[in-house]
């Protein structure tokens, strides 16, 4: 075997590690062929600060016991703050949050201002009128890269089921929504 993989059509696009880097930007060009849920993940200090990012490197880890993991930038304002407090909680966005997404999504300011919350069992802020919110306590810490791994064991999970509500979908640099038909 050549260790080619037949796709049914020819990529657009190669992207591959060998004879040459992948950068960085080609990277996130091709990360973006994979459509995501967006969340914003949240946190505390340990004064009690909230912090929070928007993200969709999240994903579940375990079911027994339930855990879930996220990955902060090394750069990002709120790691020092989810280090400390060692909890976090997942906030999976509806289609009508997504100028929150945004607000959340760059440094600075008090990305709180006027944004409806409450702190959850563990301190970390759950979202109103997200579509999911899931509550961790930090199991353990790994580095990935110029990422920060966060393992955590879920305490609680707060589901909206309504059936009128669509999740916040990213793909391809940009938001989008689930067809159903």
């Amino acid at each position: 075997m050549n260790g080619k993989v037949s796709l049914g059509s020819t990529p657009k696009e190669e992207f591959r590690k060998g004879d040459s880097v992948i950068s960085s930007d080609d990277f996130r060009t091709a990360c973006g062929l994979w459509a995501s849920g967006v969340s914003i993940v949240t946190t505390v200090d340990t004064d009690g600060k909230p912090f929070g990012l928007t993200m969709n490197a999240v994903t579940s880890l375990s079911l027994d016991p339930p855990m879930f993991l996220v990955c902060v930038d090394n750069g990002s304002d709120t790691l020092k703050a989810m280090l400390d407090s060692r909890v976090f909680c997942v906030n999976v966005l509806t289609q009508a949050q997504q100028e929150l997404s945004n607000r959340f999504a760059k440094k600075g300011n008090d990305k709180f201002s006027g944004v409806e919350y409450a702190g959850g069992r563990t301190g970390a802020p759950i979202l109103a009128n997200t579509l999911l919110s899931i509550e961790c306590k930090v199991s353990e810490v790994v580095a990935g890269g110029d990422h920060q791994i966060f393992c955590g064991e879920v305490e609680h999970v707060f589901a909206n089921d309504s059936a009128e509500t669509e999740p916040l979908l990213y793909y391809r640099g940009r938001y989008g929504s689930v067809n159903q038909a």
